[in-house]
């Protein structure tokens, strides 16, 4: 079976965004390395089990990645998995 399409929704790049303004600049390449990692991470996992997260509400799936909890719709008439939003850590979302 062909990988499914991951697709992010423009409110997740938002929270990666923040994280890269937050830090001093000598720690961006380290903070890069990290972003790209889950990203890799996520989309490698999703694209292969996008089935695979735990349930949250709906068709609306979870999975954690370095304390971070992506939000996630698999559309299997599409191929496709929607991540919706990401709650970074030590944010009260639920």
């Amino acid at each position: 079976m062909t990988p499914a399409a991951v697709i992010f929704a423009p409110e997740v790049d938002r929270v990666f965004l923040e994280l890269i303004d937050y830090v001093d600049p000598s720690e961006l390449p380290d903070v890069l390395a990290f972003i790209e990692a889950i990203e890799t991470r996520l989309v490698t996992t999703l694209s292969t089990f996008p089935e695979g997260g735990n349930r949250f509400q709906g068709r609306v799936r979870m999975f954690a990645i370095e304390r971070y909890t992506f939000l996630y719709e698999y559309h299997p008439d599409l191929h496709e998995v929607h991540v919706l939003e990401v709650q970074p850590p030590k944010r009260n979302w639920r």
